[in-house]
């Protein structure tokens, strides 16, 4: 994981994956959003292609962790295309969205952060079994809140501080 003290030279490829990580974050909140206003046939796909693309270009120095959280986004992708068990696949991107929230609270102790699963896993729970439509609304508008502040807060940061020492990945 990152290590804000210590700042590795970036190229290109480095700034690349870091903002396209960030703006999964963003993604992410729109797709929620989407899905808290019906529109699951746009919020679906979103929210697991963000997922996935987020899980490729997140900088994991343990390579159990980041295999972990690749499997979920591709598991979730697969499921899409094979247009199976769509609660499901939803419930496997959040359950990378739920792993880079906790990999963002451990590395940077951004406050929100800690309750971020809780809420994620309220969403699904609530999408997967549709009868708490108020708490679904809920669960949604917070959850698109939190994961959008969290992308504003992840770009408020310098580059470095998701890269950390390269020299500690695991590959």
């Amino acid at each position: 994981m990152a290590d804000i003290h210590f700042e590795e030279k970036l190229d290109r490829i480095d700034y690349a994956t870091v903002a396209v990580y960030r703006s999964c974050f963003l993604l992410s909140a729109i797709a929620i959003a989407l899905l808290g206003f019906g529109l699951e046939q746009y919020g679906v796909p979103l929210l697991i292609v963000s997922a996935l693309i987020a899980s490729a270009c997140v900088h994991l120095y343990d390579k159990t962790i980041r295999w972990f959280i690749q499997s979920s986004a591709l598991f979730a992708v697969c499921l899409l295309i094979a247009n199976l068990f769509t609660p499901i696949a939803v419930g496997a991107s959040l359950a990378v969205w739920c792993g880079l929230s906790i990999k963002e609270y451990y590395c940077f102790r951004i406050r929100l952060i800690r309750i971020t699963p809780l809420i994620l896993i309220l969403f699904w729970v609530c999408f997967a079994l549709p009868i708490w439509l108020p708490v679904f609304y809920l669960a949604a508008g917070l959850s698109a809140v939190l994961l959008f502040t969290i992308g504003i807060a992840k770009f408020r940061q310098p580059f470095h501080y998701d890269i950390g020492d390269k020299s500690k990945f695991q590959i």
